[in-house]
């Protein structure tokens, strides 16, 4: 009583290292979308003016509310006059809030998924070379670096 024949083990074993490595695989997190590339993209997008980033963030459909208390706790003085290190700081933070919003709302949306709503958004920002970047870089598996942006226009 209660024994499983060897075909019913195998089986169920087979079974459970599917699931396991389905498991493992949905969850594995793109290159372009780890906190190291984002940062990168932080960078790159915090240089080009001050209000880039929350401009990104508004594309990226985090909530205005969201962005606003991200960028007033920037700083006390408001975000007008803020550093480049404070801006870049508010859009990395912008970005991994958008990031840590799908495994919320959306855990089981794929990461090219993700990637292409990353892309998009910058495209729609304007900077086509830089979201071009960022799917080229999600295509060969490697993460953004500030030399994969140098020297672009747009």
């Amino acid at each position: 009583m209660g024994k499983k024949s060897p075909q019913k083990l195998d089986k169920a074993q087979n079974s459970a290292s599917q699931q396991s490595s389905s498991t493992s695989a949905l969850k594995k997190e793109a290159a372009v979308l780890k906190d190291t590339s984002l940062a990168v993209l932080s960078r790159e997008l915090g240089a080009l003016d001050k209000h880039s980033g929350l401009m990104l963030g508004m594309y990226l459909n985090v909530p205005n509310t969201t962005i606003v208390n991200i960028a007033n706790a920037a700083s006390d003085d408001g975000y007008s006059d803020v550093s480049d290190r404070t801006r870049i700081d508010t859009t990395q933070k912008i970005l991994l809030t958008w990031k840590d919003s799908w495994k919320d709302m959306r855990p089981k949306i794929k990461e090219r998924e993700k990637v292409k709503e990353l892309a998009r958004a910058v495209t729609e920002m304007g900077k086509s070379e830089m979201a071009s970047v960022i799917t080229e870089k999600h295509g060969e598996n490697a993460e953004l670096t500030a030399d994969a942006f140098t020297g672009l226009t747009s």
